[in-house]
């Protein structure tokens, strides 16, 4: 499992809320979206907070990804992942200060074979603390991605599958690879089998690269051919792949991040003749490359180092640390721009009218809280 969350999020709920309930249909007419279905939350109550607030970040979603497919984790499994998620992700704070909508996919990867898809939780959660209507930002990278990918490791270690399985790891070695081969338009399971890769279209990339017709076909193109240069042995690291990407006529952009390459064609541009740019990821595009490491008999030593259980448990512990760590550090910053909401005011009564319809005592302060949407 990994969890994304997206960078938009300060336009109408609309948006977002259609692409996950809805699809278009006959005549582009909007339907309801096949395999999707609503598992938490009220999408009118999320729509209507959204659009209502006067914050410029209006909503913040995302989603967590499965290998496995929607049918083979239960319910129970999938009510767990939600619960904890949100308690790591609103440290602190009660149920009727927030809301959050969850919303399952189950349609990528569906063939005749396998009829439901890969599992994905979706959620949006509207950048608004509800009693104070103060804003609320969910999740900011630099504080929160540590605690996030924490929690992730955890869960991927501890959930199995109705089979008994454990979930996919997303760190596990045998699942790294040189590039990301899944393109929008690209065949399953990869286009970039070498096996097969002649001289002649290793020209043809080399063409498509100079003259690269549009940014899937040239980022193909870019990555079959820096293959090709890898299992020559010509490129080792990130600096060798920078300088090749060079020598073909590309602009590296700056501000690259550690996981990425963003590289642009003068050739290729918007209607606006603005070059566009194409974004490379895979292992071979991150800060520490080392082509060497991805030789078979490499992995194999670095798949044993990373099953051995002394490692394992060092990885839990690490992980376990800085989950309570980061959760500790969010409900102090909660506590703190939330201080003094921390219990609703109780409902004042009116002396008359509380001898009028000889009110009893006051009901504890938990009676008079009101949660916004239904609870698991």
């Amino acid at each position: 499992m990994i969890a994304k969350f997206s960078d938009h999020g300060t336009g109408k709920a609309s948006g977002v809320l259609n692409y996950l309930l809805k699809e278009k249909g006959e005549k582009g007419v909007l339907v309801p979206r096949a395999h999707a279905k609503v598992l938490y939350g009220d999408p009118v109550l999320t729509e209507h907070l959204i659009d209502t607030t006067s914050h410029k970040s209006k909503y913040k979603s995302g989603y967590l990804s499965f290998r496995e497919r929607a049918d083979e984790i239960s319910e129970s499994d999938k009510k767990r992942i939600m619960q904890e998620f949100e308690a790591i992700i609103f440290c602190g704070l009660e149920s009727d200060q927030y809301d959050i909508l969850w919303v399952e996919h189950a349609d990528k990867d569906i063939d005749e074979a396998h009829p439901v898809g890969r599992l994905e939780l979706n959620f949006v959660i509207p950048c608004q603390e509800l009693r104070s209507g103060k804003s609320f930002q969910p999740y900011y990278e630099p504080a929160d991605q540590k605690r996030v990918n924490a929690w992730k490791n955890i869960i991927n270690s501890e959930v199995k599958t109705i089979k008994g399985e454990p979930l996919s790891d997303p760190n596990d070695p045998k699942r790294k690879r040189l590039v990301n081969p899944y393109n929008n338009h690209a065949p399953r399971p990869t286009p970039f089998d070498l096996k097969a890769y002649t001289k002649k279209d290793a020209e043809k990339d080399e063409e498509t690269i100079a003259n690269p017709p549009s940014r899937t076909l040239l980022e193909e193109a870019i990555k079959r051919r820096l293959l090709l240069d890898w299992q020559d042995g010509i490129l080792m690291n990130r600096r060798m792949v920078m300088g090749r990407l060079e020598q073909w006529g590309l602009k590296i952009n700056r501000g690259n991040s550690e996981k990425t390459l963003s590289v642009t064609s003068s050739k290729l541009t918007d209607k606006n003749g603005k070059p566009m740019g194409v974004r490379l990821k895979g292992g071979m595009f991150e800060k520490g490359f080392d082509g060497l490491r991805f030789r078979s008999h490499n992995k194999e030593w670095e798949q044993a180092v990373y099953d051995h259980r002394t490692n394992k448990n060092e990885r839990k512990q690490l992980d376990e640390k800085n989950l309570a760590t980061g959760i500790k550090i969010k409900e102090a910053y909660h506590q703190e721009r939330y201080k003094d909401l921390a219990t609703p005011e109780q409902l004042g009564v009116d002396k008359e009218v509380k001898q009028e319809l000889e009110v009893a005592e006051p009901a504890p302060v938990d009676t008079y809280r009101t949660s916004l949407r239904p609870r698991f």
